[in-house]
């Protein structure tokens, strides 16, 4: 009797097992659809969350930044502990993403690597092209928001040990420093120009540099005012000293009404 029992109870747990696994719908008494995500896919144990929260962080960009005119679905996949010191990356091969990938938990991913990897993938739809580094990591770095604290702590720490270098020597490099300030001050340039003008208008600025710009300091005067990466290296200086706080940020727009009230004072 206590065999039959057991092997009674290992046939019933195996029955749920199979209907966990395939998404059983005990109402209806077949199996549910998967969750099908419109911008990614994954495959494993946790494919449908993964593509759940992709979904969620793309619809989050979606209503910062403006909606890519085309988009083409590629693979994510998250393999904890898999890169070593390496968080993700995200593989292109144009006009298309071909993979993100975070080497952290699902959980430890939310707000961080997850979020900073889809960022890259959606500014390439976006934009239609990759662009300058700086600005591109400096954007991917302000998505993870369980992270920004942290990197402005970060960033004070660093300006305050008298570790950073001129903006002219980061901007349009396009390649990794060594000493990983490229994500440092691309973050907090980043910050400072988004606290400026907001999400939207930061995205403009971007599309402008990359496909529009004479150079970058045409992009900088058009949108916000600056003549030289110098002058607007100045103002985001003085953001740091004063505690990096969006909200203390000149607006843009008290630029654009400034400079409409001098023109008309001339004429």
């Amino acid at each position: 009797m206590k065999l039959k029992t057991t092997r009674l109870a290992r046939a019933v747990a195996a029955s749920i097992l199979i209907m966990v696994a395939t998404g059983w719908n005990a109402e209806a008494g077949e199996p549910s659809a998967r969750y099908r995500s419109r911008y990614v896919t994954a495959t494993g144990l946790n494919a449908e969350a993964i593509e759940r929260e992709c979904d969620a962080i793309v619809e989050r960009l979606c209503a910062r930044y403006g909606t890519p005119a085309r988009w083409r679905t590629f693979r994510v996949r998250v393999e904890p502990r898999a890169g070593g010191a390496i968080a993700g990356y995200t593989l292109y091969s144009e006009p298309n993403v071909v993979e993100v990938v975070s080497f952290r938990s699902l959980e430890e991913s939310r707000g961080s690597v997850l979020d900073h990897e889809m960022t890259h993938a959606f500014f390439f739809y976006l934009l239609g092209s990759n662009f300058d580094l700086l600005v591109n990591e400096g954007l991917a770095q302000n998505s993870e928001y369980r992270e920004r604290a942290r990197l402005r702590d970060q960033v004070w720490r660093r300006y305050s040990a008298g570790e950073f270098l001129p903006l002219s020597a980061l901007y349009g490099r396009n390649e990794y420093d060594g000493a990983a300030l490229l994500y440092t001050e691309g973050f907090s340039v980043v910050d400072f120009l988004v606290g400026r003008g907001g999400s939207r208008w930061f995205a403009e600025f971007v599309a402008y540099l990359t496909h529009d710009a004479r150079d970058v300091e045409d992009a900088l005067s058009a949108f916000y005012g600056y003549a030289t990466l110098d002058e607007l290296e100045r103002d985001w200086l003085e953001y740091v000293r004063a505690g990096q706080a969006r909200s203390s940020t000149r607006r843009v727009a008290l630029f654009y009404n400034e400079t409409q009230s001098q023109k008309g004072t001339q004429e």
